[in-house]
């Protein structure tokens, strides 16, 4: 992903979305919040740039796979919220901005988004022994996300150069190529959900049907006037990080005709979001941390911030905590 190098941008002229739908308004940077603060758990402070991260249990532990920039793919025990613990660090080629971490051919694999050094498959069943699966160089393109489904056990990637990658993983280590599908903007962010793949952008979000991942065909896209960095989900509705815009609220229930039910108006520019049930936690750059409630999608409702004190720039939801990437630290919150 791109978040830690986004610089402030002249306003704009609002485009229209393509879809059946129009953007909301954007922050007027008034805030009143029904509860004061966020629930500060934990954090850890250590060398490096901490960009994304995500938490995945093996046996009894909970690791969290912290992207770190030139710092390659740091691993903490997060078993214990409160006190995060390094473990170990592994030297990724390129520079890292994203991880993504499953149980798949037998082990516990993580795949990193590496820059121009493209993606490291790596098998990290013992966190202390990790071993470098394969490196997929991608010449001539600088990688920002990469997502695994373990259903189809198909690897997804895509960046800068306006391609989506897409890999068979059935047989790891063995990777071998499916296709590239080329997009019309760069790929800030990757998800795939039955069967389809949400790919946001710098010029908004392409919608592809991936059930045949040999052949992916758009079912949709929208353009926008602000970057689009992250999306997640709660059930059937998508929310993605749209900058100065906030937080867009879509029912994605037909892909292929997704209708916009709401925008969460942010305190600061989205960079990422999370989800948990109907909560939604939005990573605004030095304006922190915001909670949501989409309970009423359509009339969604500001919980509760927190400030950061630094440059929140991603944000992830495991086990009824928040885990933000804030930069020159890693900061554990809770809400509710």
């Amino acid at each position: 992903m791109k978040k830690h190098n986004i610089l402030l941008r002249a306003a704009a002229v609002l485009l229209p979305f393509i879809f059946t739908f129009l953007y909301g308004c954007e922050s007027d940077n008034t805030v009143s919040y029904e509860d004061e603060n966020m629930v500060f758990v934990g954090e850890y402070s250590g060398q490096g740039t901490y960009l994304h991260s995500f938490v995945k249990r093996t046996g009894s532990t909970d690791y969290l796979f912290l992207s770190g920039g030139n710092d390659g793919l740091q691993i903490f025990d997060v078993t214990q919220k409160s006190q995060p613990v390094p473990i170990v660090g592994y030297n990724v080629t390129g520079y890292v901005k994203e991880t993504y971490a499953c149980y798949i051919g037998g082990g516990t694999r993580v795949f990193t988004a590496s820059g121009t050094g493209g993606v490291s498959v790596i098998d990290v069943s013992d966190v202390n022994s990790a071993i470098l699966d394969t490196l997929l160089a991608l010449q001539g393109d600088d990688i920002n996300s990469v997502f695994a489904d373990t259903v189809s056990k198909v690897l997804y990637a895509g960046g800068s150069g306006k391609a989506m990658y897409v890999y068979d993983i059935s047989s790891l280590p063995h990777v071998s190529r499916l296709t590239a599908y080329q997009t019309f903007s760069v790929i800030n962010e990757i998800q795939v959900k039955n069967n389809t793949a949400y790919l946001v952008q710098d010029q908004g979000i392409d919608i592809v049907d991936v059930s045949n991942p040999q052949s992916p065909s758009r079912l949709s896209q929208g353009l926008n006037d602000h970057f689009a960095y992250d999306i997640k989900f709660s059930g059937n509705i998508a929310l993605i990080a749209n900058d100065v815009n906030g937080v867009l609220v879509l029912d994605v229930t037909n892909p292929s005709s997704p209708v916009q039910l709401g925008f969460l108006s942010t305190l600061g520019p989205a960079f990422a979001v999370a989800a948990y049930g109907n909560y939604v936690y939005s990573a605004e750059n030095n304006s922190g941390v915001e909670t949501f409630d989409i309970s009423n999608p359509s009339n969604a409702r500001l919980l509760a911030g927190y400030s950061t004190q630094g440059n929140a720039v991603g944000i992830t939801q495991y086990d009824g905590h928040v885990f933000v990437s804030d930069k020159t630290k890693l900061i554990i919150l809770r809400y509710p």
